[in-house]
């Protein structure tokens, strides 16, 4: 249940439970006071009291019958019964026709107030003193009920009584404030718990993040507004960690990077030095040995131009100011020009080149000298590290769904799992080549895989399982359009 929800169900309940209880413990109230008091049934009265109210609830229950059959002698005859049962108080039932006794003959003593209530009409009670009077006109006759021994309850009885009634109404208060409080509090604690847990997780890992432990996920099962909160914590929390390893892996490339500069430019200068103090000296004091310490310093110097250029070009590549002329090209067709132009320079290398697979009509949009170049750092990297006299490439070019992938595998050593993870870092190579700068600097693969970056692909490498290393090269396919867009840059 969401929060929302919640609010909205326990705004309704602390609104209508107190509602609800309070009538159900009013109700009860009012009917236990009533039976302790005995309010419900009169008892409250004094017994005389009671005794004459009775009596007229009995005349009026006769009225209806005494109205329809005005018949004096069945009107004598029930006020006959009637003054049976009261014959041992000092109550009496009687019949008057305008201000006469018409029944019974012996009528009750008199009553101060006994004329004022003959010459009323309708139904009226009289009370003075000790003395009280019912009369109730039935046709032409007045039915009296009188009682001259009439006694209310006392003072002392009716104060209780009220105040018996105040302390009631004060406790029934109490009750109701208790209900709205306690009914307040377990809603409320209904609504904030759902808001304080998921909180309190918030901040134990908002701590975790601060403390280090960039590995930390939130596990929260709710289905709340927390439960998106959590999941962008911890989305922001996997990409901080991801933000952090790039950060310490461009470290440790920088470090590679000036490592690789520093072994890679002081092998040739060491060399060129040595050999311009030979001829300095007269340690060359042939023609046939001068001219070989210029060829040698000469060779030095250009492998010295390569690293200062592949070290640009990667450079540039990296922050994005090295430019690409993009087209619209078959790639099928670029791929057997590519390898038919290459073959024979790479045969007199030592490398075999073989186009094993190919695809028809499909497009991609690249820099094609980008993309050869791409094509010839792998080849070169193969040339280089290959242990039989004649190394074999094949290449195979084929379409899987939105890409074209060119395979480049060659039948070399391989490398260790260790190096797949590493074959594309700045300045990586194995520790045979790192000994010798002119078997190549360490950015040719780098450059590669800059360059499929360019371009809106990827890389990858593989041991090939009957030996060797293959590198994938993964280009999105090309729809629509066109031409060459110039100095397009990325």
């Amino acid at each position: 249940m969401n929060i929302k929800r919640r609010l909205f169900i326990s705004n309704f309940l602390m609104l209508v439970i107190p509602v609800i209880l309070s009538l159900v413990i009013t109700g009860g109230t009012m009917f236990v006071f009533g039976e302790i008091t005995e309010i419900n049934n009169g008892k409250h009265l004094g017994d005389n009291e009671k005794l004459f109210y009775d009596s007229i609830e009995r005349i009026n229950m006769l009225e209806n019958k005494w109205s329809e059959n005005t018949n004096l002698e069945q009107m004598k005859t029930d006020i006959d019964d009637i003054n049976e049962k009261l014959k041992n108080t000092k109550i009496s039932l009687s019949i008057y026709r305008d201000k006469e006794l018409v029944y019974p003959s012996s009528s009750s003593e008199s009553i101060p107030i006994l004329d004022t209530a003959l010459t009323q009409s309708g139904s009226h009670t009289f009370i003075m003193d000790n003395f009280a009077v019912y009369r109730e006109s039935i046709g032409k006759y007045s039915i009296l009920l009188t009682d001259t021994n009439f006694s209310r309850h006392n003072k002392e009885e009716h104060n209780a009584y009220h105040t018996y009634l105040i302390n009631l109404c004060i406790i029934g208060a109490l009750f109701i404030i208790i209900i709205i409080i306690l009914t307040n509090r377990l809603l409320t604690r209904f609504v904030f718990k759902s808001i304080i847990t998921p909180l309190d997780t918030l901040v134990y890992g908002v701590h975790q993040i601060r403390d280090g432990n960039l590995d930390y996920h939130i596990e929260y099962d709710g289905k709340d507004e927390f439960a998106g909160v959590c999941s962008d914590f911890n989305e922001m929390a996997q990409r901080l960690l991801d933000s952090v390893n790039a950060r310490q892996k461009d470290e440790a490339n920088r470090k590679e990077l000036i490592a690789g500069i520093s072994h890679d430019l002081r092998t040739p200068l060491t060399s060129i030095k040595a050999y311009v103090e030979g001829i300095e000296k007269g340690v060359a004091s042939t023609p046939e040995t001068q001219k070989r310490y210029l060829d040698t310093i000469k060779n030095k110097t250009n492998d010295l131009e390569h690293i200062v250029n592949q070290l640009f070009l990667f450079s540039k590549l990296d922050i994005g100011e090295f430019p690409f002329y993009l087209e619209r090209i078959n790639i099928g067709k670029e791929m057997s020009n590519m390898v038919a132009s290459l073959s024979e320079e790479y045969q007199r290398k030592g490398l075999g080149i073989e186009l094993a697979q190919n695809v028809e009509n499909i497009y991609v949009q690249v820099d094609i000298v980008q993309l050869r170049n791409a094509v010839i750092n792998i080849l070169e990297n193969s040339v280089k590290y290959k242990t039989q006299e004649k190394g074999q490439m094949k290449i195979s070019c084929k379409e899987e769904d939105k890409y074209v992938t060119i395979t480049l595998a060659d039948n070399g050593p391989g490398v260790s799992d260790e190096a797949l993870e590493k074959l594309f870092d700045v300045f990586y190579r194995g520790d045979r080549a790192r000994t010798n700068p002119s078997k190549g600097s360490g950015l040719g693969l780098s450059i590669t895989a800059k360059i499929l970056e360019k371009l809106g692909g990827s890389i990858r490498a593989e041991n090939v399982p009957e030996g060797g290393l293959a590198i994938t090269m993964m280009l999105p396919k090309h729809a629509g359009g066109k031409g060459v867009e110039e100095n397009s840059n990325y």
